[in-house]
């Protein structure tokens, strides 16, 4: 199983925004739904060992977390705007007192970063970072737990989340890619990786 955690700093926490301004009006919702995109779709099917993740940290009722879970997700297509819609409906249903099933494989619920990551403790956590290893210099488990920022980095007190459950710093090299390429190329990364294990 995979996971991608995307962190989403401004993300709208009510659904009144509007559908054609989400880099805007929704508090730049359009690079979680590209990086949905990125870590569940294939060619004409979806990727059903993936898991994606993120909390909402904007205005006016934070921390809203999503999890979109591959084997269960129904009826979303991969366009931006269509992504955008089932995220509209995760936060308009969500409630306060419970982790609710919004549609098929898309739940939302009130759950902090430390919350999530120690719901997932029995993952291997990897935080990108500019200043890590490398990722060919790391092993990357078969349960591995990606976390990446959105436009800013996470918080030191999120780092330190992250170090506590033992995440292993790794870097894509020294371009900085978008949250959205960078699941794109760990998932390629990892096809490959595996298609390997499985010649030899």
């Amino acid at each position: 199983m995979r996971h991608f955690y995307v962190k989403s700093t401004i993300g709208k926490t009510c659904g009144d925004f509007n559908l054609n301004d989400t880099a805007g009006g929704a508090g730049r919702l359009d690079i979680i739904a590209r990086s949905i995109n990125s870590a569940l779709w294939l060619s004409h099917s979806l990727r059903r060992d993936v898991n994606f993740h993120t909390i909402l940290f904007g205005e006016p009722n934070p921390p809203i977390y999503i999890e979109i879970v591959g084997d269960k997700v129904r009826k979303v297509q991969p366009d931006e705007r269509n992504i955008t819609i089932f995220i509209k409906k995760a936060i308009e249903r969500f409630n306060e007192g419970r982790f609710t099933q919004t549609t098929p494989g898309i739940y939302s619920g009130r759950r902090t970063f430390d919350e999530m990551i120690e719901k997932h403790k029995d993952c291997d956590f990897y935080l990108l970072s500019e200043g890590g290893a490398d990722i060919s210099d790391v092993g990357i488990s078969d349960n591995a737990f990606f976390i990446l920022g959105d436009k800013e980095d996470l918080t030191a007190e999120e780092i330190a989340v992250c170090e506590k459950y033992g995440a292993k710093k790794v870097s894509l090299g020294k371009v900085p890619y978008l949250s959205s390429h960078c699941i794109g190329f760990l998932n390629v990364y990892l096809d490959r990786a595996t298609e390997k294990k499985s010649v030899d």
